[in-house]
């Protein structure tokens, strides 16, 4: 399980919604604003109905760019939040700053009157895999398109397309952009990337790293190994890797040590 997708989650799980006075018909525009995008610029819309927890599709050849299967490029909606099929192509340490940028541009929504919260949207350039294996660095957007009849972010639009600027950064350059005045406020995750693991976490992390095993670990910490599997896996799940050793280059590349 992805923690800080689950945390986002939460966050979102916090509105309330009446469907009873929803229009059926904003919807059905905004799934037909997605597939004129995609037609214009060949990347790929997803639309979120954050009220129903589901996701509409549309790919387009940004699907063969990115390798795809057809498959996940015929899918039209998903039952979930969360786009998956475009999540896994994603740089884990730059999911990682992906979900911190999605959970921080909604609390700066939260806080804004209602009528104001159209106006913004969070961009990032984010490293994807595309179809050979390689990474090529994506732009990504997002906008809530339509708040629900009683002020909730209902529609929320996210948006990829192959960057222009294909030159190495050290972060996804996080920013929240005032449509209308063309304010950008430069968002540091720098703060929540340090405490995104436990000071135990980054103990356990650096014996790993130095190539303890968790019976050594144990010892070394005087906790039961119990404790250490368990403090392993959250690590795992927080940093998004598949093991251990690519938890120690995922934290060293966002400079957690």
């Amino acid at each position: 399980m992805d923690v800080l997708k689950t945390e986002l989650e939460e966050a979102f799980a916090i509105q309330h919604f009446d469907k009873s006075l929803f229009n059926e018909q904003a919807l059905m525009d905004c799934r037909k604003l997605i597939q004129s995008l995609t037609e214009i610029n060949n990347g790929c819309a997803v639309l979120t109905d954050m009220a129903d927890n589901k996701s509409y599709f549309s790919i387009g050849t940004f699907g063969d760019f990115l390798g795809l299967s057809q498959e996940d490029i015929s899918k039209e909606v998903i039952e979930s939040l969360d786009e998956d099929c475009i999540y896994q192509h994603i740089h884990p340490e730059d999911l990682v700053e992906k979900r911190m940028l999605e959970l921080h541009f909604f609390q700066f929504l939260c806080k804004l009157p209602i009528n104001e919260r159209l106006k913004y949207r969070s961009n990032c350039r984010i490293r994807m895999t595309n179809q050979k294996g390689e990474y090529c660095y994506i732009t990504n957007q997002t906008h809530i398109l339509r708040n629900s009849p009683c002020g909730n972010m209902w529609l929320a639009l996210c948006l990829y397309d192959l960057s222009p600027n294909q030159n190495p950064l050290t972060s996804i350059d996080s920013q929240i952009t005032n449509n209308e005045t063309g304010e950008v406020i430069a968002v540091s995750l720098s703060e929540a990337k340090r405490s995104i693991l436990s000071t135990r976490e980054k103990e356990i992390l650096q014996l790993i790293k130095k190539g303890y095993l968790s019976k050594e670990i144990s010892k070394n910490l005087n906790i039961t190994i119990n404790t250490v599997n368990r403090h392993r896996q959250n690590i795992l799940q927080k940093l998004n890797v598949n093991n251990s050793l690519e938890a120690v280059h995922s934290a060293e590349a966002m400079k957690l040590f």
